[in-house]
């Protein structure tokens, strides 16, 4: 065989098309990765989005619920996460996430507050500051699942033409109540 009987046969060979197979593979790994980034989107960008919203208290920067009419200014320890979903709520973490409050604000009293959240007989003090707390554990209705009941609930107020609400979540409770008695006492009207 001469030379250009080989370049020929070797030009022949390199424009064959390709197995069936090759392109079956290449499809299931086009697929996998279009699967593979469409898991990534769903685990990794809500978080990541909810992380945006997400800020770390500091003693110099109080938390500012409400609108500018009728806001309510808290302060929060340094280091504690604030997460806020809009002017009237927000969330408040631990730096390890041991307590997590969610705050709102509340056209009602503290006692009439506490009683809507859940609490069936408020116990009401009043702050170093001079506000008003009611606050007591809530009691689940018959038809709510009992683990979204928070721990304690606590309405602090007269601010902002009524009150701010906060619902604990935490599994030890008795461990974060200084935690949770500065929160309170870092409410300003």
């Amino acid at each position: 065989m001469n030379e250009t009987a080989r370049a020929a046969a070797a030009a022949s060979a390199s424009h064959r098309p390709a197995p069936w197979w090759v392109w079956a593979l290449a499809a299931v790994g086009a697929a996998g990765l279009v699967a593979f980034l469409a898991l990534v989107g769903v685990v990794v960008v809500p978080p990541a989005l909810a992380n945006l919203r997400t800020e770390v208290a500091s003693a110099q920067t109080p938390m500012v619920v409400g609108s500018e009419a009728a806001s309510v200014t808290v302060v929060v320890p340094d280091g504690w996460l604030i997460t806020r979903q809009d002017d009237a709520h927000a969330t408040i973490a631990t730096p390890d996430r041991g307590m997590i409050v969610a705050v709102e604000l509340s056209a009602d009293e503290p006692t009439q507050a506490a009683t809507a959240a859940g609490v069936a007989s408020p116990l009401v003090e009043t702050l170093a500051s001079g506000l008003t707390v009611a606050h007591g554990a809530p009691v689940a209705a018959a038809d709510q699942d009992p683990t979204t009941i928070p721990a304690l609930v606590a309405a602090v107020g007269p601010v902002a033409d009524g009150s701010i609400v906060f619902s604990v979540s935490s599994d030890d409770l008795d461990r974060y109540r200084p935690a949770l008695a500065s929160l309170l006492e870092g409410v300003k009207p």
